[in-house]
């Protein structure tokens, strides 16, 4: 299944390179060289094309998620909030 990138929580998705670039003004990184615009994000380095430009981003189940990122709970958050859940900390060395 391929990846897309949902903007402010489901105002807009991004499913191609084509979308992409309609939506930010550049194309995302392409390690591939993949040349057809209108095939799904699969090939292109979309977080590293984020983190190049300080686009903030959270992946969620997969998908990117750009804008309204404060509603969106990311992979990263659900280990945390696992994490932030226990009372004691115990350190075993």
């Amino acid at each position: 299944m391929c990846r897309i990138i949902v903007i402010n929580r489901g105002e807009n998705e991004i499913g191609t390179p084509r979308e992409f670039l309609e939506h930010f003004g550049f194309m995302p990184s392409n390690p591939l060289k993949q040349t057809n615009i209108d095939e799904c994000l699969c090939q292109f380095d979309i977080e590293g094309t984020f983190k190049r430009n300080n686009i903030p981003f959270k992946i969620s189940d997969g998908d990117i998620y750009v804008g309204m990122l404060d509603d969106v709970m990311g992979d990263d958050d659900e280990l945390d909030n696992l994490t932030n859940n226990f009372d004691t900390v115990i350190v075993l060395e």
